[in-house]
């Protein structure tokens, strides 16, 4: 695939930290991959994707990180590629490692900005998402704290970037419910965050699949980027992007809403056994019960959507 090409071409290793891959995707555009797995003391809990945009004077960071030791990981990568300072950290969804790597960011004088949707669902679910990841990074998380977002917006924020177009772009969330696309439409560059999935199985959980599919239909059908930037896995085209995600919650849906047509008794009945082959390519897919939550949530989402 030509665009995994140029990505690991432009591949980078970062001494920094043991969380992420530096993969610089254009010139002042650069993409932190991190694990497929889960959070652990060792990835910071940044077993995601996030990244940075380098303006004329100073720094966009998308996603702050799980920790604020992964805040200062992403840092450091950062001032090894530039001098200019971080202004902004743009927060992605409301999912952990989306944010709560703002306080470290913030209190070096960064602006935090994310969707209204985004801020009230990290409000909502702080507790319990701290409690999680003590789990998993025991003495990592010191320091972490719950820092909320400075500045929010309903549907689109025009970053003040210098030289640099950034569009955030709220269509409905899909993973959580804030979930946001930022978007640089002169390099045709999305930053998807937890809106796309690549080369591992997505959840699905509090915002819901008809939202999630929606934006993504937004991003094929309106963005049409050259390159996806995506929440987990490498740096990709749309192609992947669509085929990794979308087709994957079509086919839930499609395959679930079937059964419910054929006159399933509840949700229960309508997910149970559903077979998800056609996605056995993803890192996750082994992790039956993975797969099941996915089923069932949509199955519920079908049912609750029934006259």
């Amino acid at each position: 695939m030509l665009i995994r090409s140029f990505c690991l071409s432009l591949l980078l290793f970062s001494p920094v930290a043991l969380a992420f891959e530096v993969v610089e995707v254009t010139p002042n555009v650069y993409a932190l991959v991190g694990d497929l797995g889960q959070r652990s003391a060792e990835n910071l809990g940044h077993n995601m994707t996030s990244g940075f945009i380098v303006g004329t004077s100073a720094v966009a960071v998308v996603d702050s990180g799980a920790s604020r030791a992964g805040a200062a990981a992403i840092d450091a990568a950062i001032a090894q590629r530039t001098d200019k300072p971080v202004r902004w950290v743009i927060n992605t969804g409301g999912q952990d490692h989306r944010w709560l790597g703002n306080g470290y960011f913030k209190a070096k004088g960064a602006q935090i900005v994310a969707s209204s949707a985004a801020a009230a669902d990290m409000r909502a679910r702080a507790g319990e998402e701290l409690t999680g990841l003590r789990r998993f990074l025991g003495d990592a998380l010191a320091g972490t704290e719950p820092v909320y977002p400075d500045v929010t917006f309903a549907q689109r924020y025009r970053l003040p970037l210098a030289d640099m177009d950034v569009e955030l772009i709220f269509t409905g969330g899909g993973h959580t419910p804030g979930d946001i696309f930022v978007w640089l439409p002169r390099p045709r560059i999305v930053f998807a965050g937890d809106l796309v999935f690549v080369q591992r199985l997505l959840g699905i959980r509090e915002g819901g699949s008809g939202p999630w599919l929606h934006s993504l239909e937004y991003m094929r059908d309106t963005l049409k980027p050259a390159i996806v930037i995506p929440g987990h896995g490498h740096v990709t085209d749309l192609a992947e992007a669509m085929r990794d995600s979308y087709d994957y919650l079509h086919m839930l849906r499609s395959r679930i809403q079937a059964r419910i047509d054929a006159g399933a008794f509840d949700a229960v009945e309508a997910a149970q056994g559903l077979d998800q082959s056609p996605f056995a390519y993803l890192a996750n897919y082994d992790d039956l019960s993975f797969r099941a939550g996915n089923a069932q949530r949509v199955a519920q989402e079908l049912f609750s959507a029934t006259p």
